[in-house]
């Protein structure tokens, strides 16, 4: 298995009232992840998009197991 790391540090405008990240945005989270992931095996997006490769999203299923907080990696 492929594996990476990507860290990113939840920023002010990614949380709710309580300073929680806010539900809807662990999917743009992802992205990132699987984005730096393709450009960790020497590729890109755009490269592997104009080989005629698409690689949408089609199903995705979340367990929310502990919240993410403002400022924390």
């Amino acid at each position: 298995m492929v594996t990476a790391e990507t860290k990113i540090r939840v920023r002010y405008g990614e949380t709710d009232k309580m300073g929680f990240v806010y539900y809807g945005n662990y999917p743009l989270y992802f992205e990132v992840g699987r984005t730096n992931l393709i450009r960790n095996l020497g590729l890109t997006y755009k490269d592997i998009e104009n080989s005629g490769v698409l690689m949408p999203v089609h199903h995705l299923s979340i367990n929310y197991i502990k919240p993410g907080k403002y400022d924390e990696l």
